[in-house]
C-alpha cells in the first residue's frame, strides 16, 4: 500500500484492516447484481 513504518504506527489497527480490505475491494472486479430499493429497506 505504499506506507512507511512511521505512517503505520500513526494509524489504529481497524484503520489499517479498513485499508486491506477496501485494498482487496479495488481488485475485485465483480459487479453488484442488485440494488436494495426502499420497498427492500421497508420489508427488511
Amino acid at each position: 500500500m505504499g506506507l512507511t513504518l512511521s505512517e503505520l504506527d500513526e494509524l489504529d489497527e481497524g484503520a489499517v484492516m479498513d485499508m486491506i480490505i477496501e485494498s482487496g475491494n479495488d481488485l475485485c472486479d465483480d459487479e453488484y447484481r442488485q440494488v436494495a430499493t426502499q420497498s427492500d429497506f421497508d420489508s427488511f
